[in-house]
Formats: C-alpha cells, sequence, structure tokens
C-alpha cells in the first residue's frame, strides 16, 4: 500500500527516538502498509508522540474512528511536526474539509520541502482554487456570470484574497451590473496596475466615463490602460485626444498603428465641411453622399494619376462636386454618359456599395474586405439596408487604416 503521509520517525521537528523506539515505530509503519492497522497501533504503544502519530495514522488507514481530533491536538502541542501536518492534511482530505486539508498540507511544505509533499500541496491548491478559478473563466466566457460566481465563491472561501479570483470575482460583478460590490471586493487587493484598470473598468460599468478616463490615463506607462483610454476617447468622439493616446503607445504595440490611423481619418471628418458630416450622418445613403464618404476617408485617391474627368450636367451646383467627380473618374461610381447625368440623390444598394468599396481597395492595393451575409457570425463586413453613412465610414476607416500596420 503507497500512503499520502510520511512515517512518524521522517521529516524535521519529529521527536528524538532511542533505538527501541524506532524499531517500534518501523514495524508499525511496515504493518500500516501492509494494511494491518492493529498491528500497527500496537507497535505505536508506549512510544511517545511518534507512538501517537503512529497510531493516528493507522486510524486513516481503517477509518474505524475520526482521527481529525487529534490530529489537530498533535500539530497543537508539537508544532514544528512536519509528518503531523502531512498526515492532517490526508485525514481533512477525507473528510471533506478542504480548508484544513489545504492549509495543513501548506504548513507541512513549508516545514519539510520535499518534492513528492510539494506536488501534493500543489495538486490540492489547483484543484481546489485553480481549478474552480478556471472554471469560472469559461463560465464567463459563455456568458454565464451567475453560475461562474457560484463555481468561483468556494476558491475565494479557501483563499479570500487570491489576486486572480478577487479578479475575476470583480469581473463577474460587473458583468452583473454590481459595480459596488465589484468595488468592494478589490479592496482586498494592493493598488498594483491590474487593480487600478479594474477601478477604471468600475467606472466605465457606472456610467461615469470621466472617472474611468481620469483612472486609466493615471498609467501612462500601462499599454493597456492607455488603450482603454483610447477607446473611451473614441466613444465620445474625442478624436484628438484619441490620436494622442495611440501616439503615446510604443512602436511594437499592435493596436497602435491602426487605432492611430482611424483616429486621425475620424479627427479628419469631424473637421470637415458641413456637407460631409450631413454624409457621414445620413440614415440612408444616396449616391452624392457615397461619394463623399470614399473621397473623403479615402483621399489618396485624389492623388492617383488617370482616369477622364467626366462631364456631369446635374452636380453643378452641389457643394460636392469635387468627391463626385474623382469618385466616377476612378470607377467608385457610375454614370449616365449619354445624359451626362450622375442621379446623386438616388439611394444607393448594398450591391452598388460592396462594388465601390472593392473598387477602392483595388485603387489603393487594400485588402478587400470579406462581405457577409447577416446570419454570418464569421469575421466580415455587414451591409445592410438601408445603407448608412456610419457603415460604410466604419469600413473604409478600417481598410484604409489597417493599411497602416
Amino acid at each position: 500500500m503507497s500512503l499520502d503521509f510520511p512515517s512518524p520517525d521522517e521529516g524535521p521537528g519529529g521527536p528524538s527516538l532511542d533505538k527501541g523506539q524506532r524499531r517500534k515505530i518501523e514495524r508499525g509503519w511496515d504493518a500500516l502498509i501492509r494494511g494491518d492497522a492493529a498491528a500497527a497501533r500496537a507497535s505505536a504503544s508506549g512510544v511517545g508522540t511518534a507512538g501517537q502519530l503512529l497510531a493516528l495514522q493507522a486510524s486513516v488507514v481503517d477509518g474505524d474512528q475520526d482521527p481529525v481530533p487529534g490530529l489537530r491536538g498533535l500539530t497543537e502541542t508539537a508544532p514544528d511536526y512536519a509528518a503531523a501536518w502531512l498526515t492532517l492534511s490526508v485525514a481533512a482530505e477525507s473528510a471533506d474539509n478542504e480548508s484544513l486539508a489545504l492549509g495543513a498540507a501548506k504548513r507541512g511544505t513549508e516545514l519539510w520541502s520535499d518534492k513528492r509533499w510539494r506536488d501534493r500541496s500543489d495538486r490540492l491548491h489547483q484543484l481546489w482554487v485553480g481549478d474552480r478559478v478556471n472554471s469560472a473563466q469559461r463560465l464567463l466566457e459563455t456568458g454565464e456570470p451567475e453560475q461562474a460566481l457560484d463555481a468561483l465563491d468556494p476558491a475565494l472561501a479557501l483563499e479570500p484574497g487570491n489576486r486572480d479570483a478577487v479578479l475575476l470575482k470583480a469581473r463577474l460583478l460587473i458583468a452583473l451590473d454590481e459595480p459596488d460590490r465589484a468595488e468592494a471586493a478589490l479592496a482586498a487587493l494592493p493598488r498594483d496596475n491590474d487593480v487600478i484598470r479594474m477601478s477604471g473598468t468600475i467606472a466605465e460599468a457606472r456610467g461615469d466615463l470621466s472617472a474611468a478616463m481620469r483612472i486609466y490615463s493615471s498609467l501612462p506607462d500601462d499599454p493597456e490602460a492607455t488603450i482603454l483610454a483610447a477607446a473611451i476617447a473614441e466613444s465620445t468622439g474625442d478624436w484628438l485626444n484619441a490620436m494622442n493616446l495611440y501616439s503615446s503607445l510604443p512602436d511594437e504595440q499592435p493596436e497602435k498603428g491602426h487605432g492611430l490611423r482611424k483616429a486621425q481619418l475620424r479627427w479628419r471628418v469631424s473637421v470637415m465641411p458641413e456637407y460631409v458630416q450631413e454624409a457621414l450622418a445620413s440614415p440612408e445613403l444616396d449616391r452624392e453622399d457615397l461619394a463623399v464618404v470614399l473621397v473623403t476617408l479615402a483621399p489618396q485617391v485624389e492623388t492617383l494619376d488617370g482616369g477622364q474627368v467626366p462631364l456631369l450636367s446635374d452636380i453643378m451646383r452641389l457643394p460636392s462636386q469635387s468627391e463626385i467627380l474623382t469618385a466616377v473618374r476612378f470607377g467608385l461610381l457610375d454614370s449616365d454618359q449619354l445624359e451626362h447625368r450622375f442621379m446623386p440623390y438616388r439611394p444607393v444598394t448594398a450591391d452598388e456599395t460592396r462594388a465601390a468599396v472593392d473598387r477602392l481597395t483595388e485603387l489603393l492595393d487594400l485588402d478587400a474586405p470579406r462581405w457577409c451575409p447577416a446570419s454570418d457570425d464569421k469575421p466580415c463586413a455587414l451591409l445592410e439596408p438601408p445603407i448608412s453613412g456610419e457603415s460604410v465610414a466604419g469600413i473604409v476607416i478600417d481598410l484604409v487604416a489597417r493599411d497602416s500596420e
């Protein structure tokens, strides 16, 4: 039989034994390995503290009585007796007392840093803490925060200050729209960067974006916090601040190039004339609006050579005349060549918009978007009628911004 605890005469902190006592302990231990608990008890008689431990170990093996109280008493009278602590851990595990089993295993390992006992302590910790944290994380990722919190609670009961568990609890409470409880949970942790970022997330959950921005900005050397601050700036249309935040990121940060270019494009639009603003804000694009969106957000097109400047009689008084001529000149949109008309107020279709964007990517040597139907859940660019200015702007900005990566 293999036992999960050591012999009473092994390890640090044990009592001194004379030759006769040691022989009795060895005989009793051999009997215990054979599964003969009665012989082990008989051999333990009269051998002091080591004999007490051997008799209690016999109870662990045959289960005839609860050895936990006796083992707890033994660890109190001999607090440095590693074998007693390790035996208590095994007995407590059998009694489903996780807290005692884990605590005793840790104490035994502190006293006796043998690989066998370290491995056992690590196994218990992973089983009762690590696995539960991982399970809760998976439940959160699948959209089940209440079940995740139930799965996490036993781990926190064992280790109230476990950093990973406390941070996860705060995220779960935010997902459950309980920011006050999330903030209270964080009080158990020191204010490191992760905790400060989580405080910013709590402020966002409360709808206090100004406070969240201040919190994230208090960590200028933390790229993750800077990206979170930039996201707030984007969500509030503060494109100048977003540009500054993305510019401050290290050059090797993957989000820098795309985020900065996107912010630059959005800022450029924000200072454009009124007709450009109206095109981007349009809930249903017409052909004039589409030409404005495409050319404004991809100004490189205006610098290209080639194409014949068309003569269009129905756009001469429009402020968007230049953008329309560029769009037609390079085949982004067509025109009636017989009547020299562009028909600027005709609503655009999804097919017409996709064709225009595809032509734009061809002209600028960009990766074309992957178009998708509404039911497709893979990463793709979705266009559904009515075609809004913002939906097309988002697609074009993403394409042009990625060209800088």
